[in-house]
């Protein structure tokens, strides 16, 4: 690593440790940058340990310290580290590569152990040894571009981090809504509500409505949200679909509509609507929808748009089994 780059790590590293942190670094390097000096300049708290003596390792991480392991040469991601980090019980496995994985001029974020172990692109081999790594209890191998600055603290307290992620654990999930999950969802929507995006929702609408939402959770945060609302005329209303600003460019919220779908087809409803003022294009080119009249509704959903004066464009899809 550059000089500068170790500067950065050793200071997200410290910010680590002071919110209580279990930390251990593995140094891959030659040894020229004098890790251990710069931890004592770093006022870090740290002890030595070895690669191939866990028991080590966990003396010095119980003492309150980050444990240093130099390993010149050995591969970031070998089978002895691996090991070590299995031992030690360690919950993630952090390689600083020294540029940012890419696939097709596209960068990735997470990627499932399941994905990672049939990987055919960029970086197969480091994608099938991160693989092994959560096979063998490693919930998550974070692959990370040490260049960037504060690389770690963004990668490990943002939603949706800024590197590489191979898991093995629930990071994504779309599940149904809990009474817990209201304050939440109302002061997510609350922006496009004010600005006549949504149909206003107040909690006990909400509430008393609470088996149709569904919402999708990043590491157990909630960034969106769908409703189905059955009918009697064997039908099923796609509504309340929102992403946070911040990840609406992530196809969640084709998952979120498929999830509401799959829902209907549970329920054998043959086909669904959703109301739309501007997300029309959007249902009808990514999603399958097709406009359609206004009488092609339940008449009780008829009568509340009437009389809310939405002009809103009614969108029909069939659910095939």
């Amino acid at each position: 690593m550059s000089d500068l780059a170790l500067a950065e790590a050793l200071l997200d590293l410290s910010a680590l440790q002071q919110v209580g942190v279990r930390l251990v670094v593995v140094s891959v390097g030659s040894g020229e940058a004098e890790i251990a000096q710069r931890l004592i300049d770093g006022e870090l708290k740290w002890g030595s340990s070895v690669l191939d003596n866990p028991k080590k390792t966990t003396g010095v991480l119980d003492r309150g310290q980050l444990a240093l392991i130099e390993a010149k040469g050995a591969d970031p991601l070998s089978a002895e580290l691996i090991a070590l980090a299995t031992s030690v019980d360690a919950s993630k496995l952090i390689v600083l590569l020294e540029q940012a994985i890419r696939e097709e001029g596209v960068s990735l974020h997470a990627v499932s152990r399941e994905r990672a172990a049939t990987w055919t692109g960029n970086s197969r081999e480091l994608f099938l040894t991160a693989a092994e790594a959560c096979a063998q209890g490693i919930h998550r191998v974070h692959l990370l571009d040490e260049s960037r600055q504060g690389v770690l603290l963004d990668e490990l307290f943002s939603n949706e981090g800024v590197g590489v992620m191979i898991h093995s654990d629930d990071y994504l999930s779309i599940r149904p809504i809990s009474a817990e999950d209201i304050p939440e969802l109302l002061a997510m929507i609350g922006r496009s509500i004010r600005d006549a995006h949504l149909v206003p929702r107040s909690y006990e609408e909400i509430e008393n409505s609470l088996s149709d939402f569904l919402v999708l959770t990043i590491d157990d945060n909630v960034v969106g949200c769908v409703a189905l609302h059955p009918y009697p005329e064997d039908c099923g209303e796609v509504a309340c679909l929102y992403v946070k600003q911040n990840h609406g460019t992530a196809g969640y919220g084709k998952l979120l509509v498929a999830a509401a779908e799959k829902r209907a087809r549970d329920l054998g409803l043959p086909w669904v609507f959703a109301l739309s003022t501007r997300a029309v294009d959007y249902f009808v080119s990514q999603l399958g929808y097709e406009p359609v009249a206004l009488e092609k509704i339940p008449a009780s959903r008829q009568k509340r748009l009437r009389e809310s004066q939405r002009e809103s464009v009614v969108l029909r899809k069939k659910i095939t089994r």
